[in-house]
C-alpha cells in the first residue's frame, strides 16, 4: 500500500476493502491491527480464517494485546449467551441442543443486533475494542450485515472481501456488495501469494478472474484454460488418481483434491485407501447421528453400531471383520471359532462388562491404532474418542458431549495437521496449498463448480493446478 492509502485505512471510520484472492489482504489486515491505538476485534467466518490470521500476525511479532480473534458465529453466540434476554432469546443458546445447528446461528445474528442496539453494549464495546475488521464480508448474510450496522453506531466498522469468492449463497440471503453502506476505499493491490512460488500463475489468476466476472451480474462463462507455462494441466476423467498421488506425493508437501459435493470427496478418499484425508464440516452429521445410536444401543447392537461407524472412517472394515459382524447382526456374542483377529474377539467379550460409553471407547481405539484399516477420516475417528472422554469426565450422554466439543470454542480443535486433504471450495477457502486438484468431470452441470467456486479452487494453488475435465473448454454458470 502507498502511505496515502494506509492513511485511509487507519482513519478512525467504517469502511470496504475489495481485494482479489491473493492479493494482500490478510497483509492490510496485518498493517491495520499493528498500527492500531488500541485493541482491535478481528472478526471472519472459519476457523480455517482464524488460523490463517493468527498466524500472519505471528509471523509480523504483532503483539496479542492488540487484537482478539474470533469466529462471527462465536462472537454472536457468547454476547447471546452473556445477555439472552436482552438478545430476547428464551433461554441462553448454550443450554440446548438442536438438531437444526443453521437455525440457531440465524439466531444468534439477530440476537446479537438487538444486543447492540442498546447504549449499554456500545458502552461495553467502547471499552473493549477501538474498531472492528471483518474479512471474507462477501460471505456474510443480512441479518449479519445488519448487526455490523449497528456496531457501526459505537466502533468503526472495517471490511475487506471479494465478490467473486462469494460461495457461501445457501439460502440466497447473502449481503449485496454493491448496496453496502460502507464507504469503499480504492486500494491497488498486486498477486503476492504468487511472488515467490510461481509470479506467471499468479498473473494468469488475474486474467481468469476477469473472464469469469460476466458471474456476478448472473451470466454464464465460456472460457479456455491456458497451460501457463506448464503450471496447469488438464486431465481425462478417467484419470488414475493413485498414480497420480504417487507422482505428487515426493514433489508437493500440500495438496488438496476439491469438489462440490462430500460424495465425491468421500469417493475420492475411498480409492486413494487412506492417503488423502477427508475434510469434515463443522456440523459434522454422522458424528452426531452414531453418538446418538451409541447412546441408545447395548450389546450386540452396540458393537455392531461401532463397526459401521469404524467402516465410515476407514477402508477394509467390513472384509476383515465380516465374520464378526454376521455374528453381531444375529445378536450372537460368542466369537470363539472367528480365527480372524482373535484379539477384536476377546476385546468385545471384555467390553460386554463395561459401561456403554466405555466399551465405545476401547473399540474405536483398537480400530486407530490398527494399521490394517486406512483411515481417511481421521478427524471424525478422533471426534468420537473425544467425545466419549468427555461425556464421561462431564457426566453427560454421548450425543451432548459430541455436539458440545464441535460447537464450544474453547473444547475445538483443529484438524490442520493433513498433508493431502480431500475438500470442497466452501471449507478450503481462505487456505493455500502448493498443488491443487480440481474435479470438474461430471457431466452435470449441477455436480461441477460454479464459476465463483472454480474460481476459488484455482486460486488455492500456490504452484501447480490439475483440472480432471473433458477438455480444456469450460462452461461455468
Amino acid at each position: 500500500m502507498t502511505e496515502q492509502e494506509s492513511a485511509s485505512l487507519l482513519r478512525p471510520q467504517s469502511f470496504s476493502v475489495v481485494a482479489p484472492a491473493g492479493h494482500g489482504k490478510t497483509e492490510m489486515i496485518t498493517e491495520l491491527v499493528s498500527h492500531s491505538c488500541g485493541r482491535t476485534l478481528l472478526l471472519t467466518h472459519t476457523n480455517a480464517g482464524v488460523d490463517a490470521l493468527e498466524k500472519r500476525l505471528r509471523k509480523r511479532s504483532v503483539p496479542s494485546s492488540l487484537y482478539r480473534i474470533a469466529t462471527i458465529a462465536s462472537f454472536c453466540g457468547s454476547w447471546c449467551k452473556a445477555y439472552y434476554r436482552n438478545a430476547n432469546l428464551d433461554k441462553s443458546p448454550s443450554l440446548y441442543l438442536s438438531d437444526n445447528a443453521e437455525k440457531d446461528y440465524e439466531r444468534s445474528y439477530v440476537g446479537a443486533k438487538e444486543i447492540f442496539s442498546h447504549a449499554w453494549a456500545g458502552v461495553i464495546l467502547r471499552a473493549s475494542y477501538s474498531a472492528v475488521i471483518v474479512d471474507e464480508y462477501q460471505d456474510c448474510t443480512k441479518s449479519q450485515h445488519e448487526m455490523f450496522l449497528a456496531i457501526s453506531k459505537f466502533l468503526p466498522v472495517k471490511i475487506f472481501g471479494d465478490p467473486m469468492q462469494g460461495i457461501f449463497s445457501f439460502g440466497g440471503n447473502l449481503v449485496d456488495w454493491n448496496s453496502i453502506e460502507f464507504e469503499n476505499v480504492p486500494v491497488k493491490t498486486s498477486p503476492w501469494r504468487w511472488h515467490e512460488t510461481n509470479p506467471l500463475l499468479g498473473e494468469y489468476l488475474g486474467v481468469l478472474r476477469e473472464q469469469l466476472s460476466p458471474c456476478l451480474y448472473g451470466h454464464p462463462c465460456d472460457i479456455h484454460i491456458e497451460p501457463c507455462n506448464g503450471s496447469i494441466e488438464i486431465l481425462p476423467p478417467d484419470v488414475d488418481y493413485y498414480k497420480l498421488s504417487n507422482y505428487l506425493s515426493g514433489r508437493y508437501e500440500k495438496i488438496v483434491y476439491l469438489t462440490r459435493w462430500p460424495r465425491q470427496q468421500l469417493a475420492f478418499c475411498q480409492k486413494m485407501r487412506g492417503r488423502f484425508q477427508y475434510d469434515e464440516k463443522q456440523d459434522c452429521d454422522e458424528l452426531f447421528e452414531y453418538s446418538r445410536h451409541f447412546d441408545e444401543k447395548i450389546g450386540a447392537k452396540l458393537f455392531l453400531s461401532v463397526i459401521e461407524f469404524a467402516g465410515k472412517c476407514a477402508t477394509q472394515v467390513r472384509v476383515e471383520l465380516s465374520s464378526y459382524i454376521h455374528r453381531l447382526e444375529k445378536g450372537n456374542l460368542d466369537f470363539h471359532r472367528i480365527s480372524k483377529h482373535p484379539e477384536l474377539g476377546k476385546l468385545l467379550t471384555e467390553c460386554e462388562k463395561l459401561d456403554p460409553n466405555d466399551s465405545v471407547g476401547v473399540l474405536l481405539e483398537w480400530f486407530r491404532s490398527n494399521d490394517l484399516f486406512k483411515k481417511y477420516r481421521s478427524e471424525l475417528l478422533s471426534e468420537m474418542i473425544r467425545s466419549v472422554r468427555y461425556a464421561r469426565s462431564q457426566g453427560i450422554t454421548l450425543n451432548e458431549a459430541s455436539h458440545c466439543i464441535r460447537a464450544t470454542p474453547g473444547l475445538q480443535r483443529r484438524y490442520n495437521q493433513f498433508q493431502f486433504l480431500a475438500s470442497r471450495t466452501l471449507l478450503s477457502k481462505g487456505l493455500e496449498f502448493d498443488c491443487v486438484i480440481i474435479d470438474m468431470s461430471s457431466e452435470k452441470q449441477q455436480n461441477r463448480l460454479s464459476a465463483k467456486e472454480f474460481y476459488v479452487a484455482m486460486t488455492r494453488a500456490m504452484k501447480r493446478i490439475f483440472i480432471i475435465a473433458p477438455s480444456s473448454d469450460l462452461h461455468l454458470l
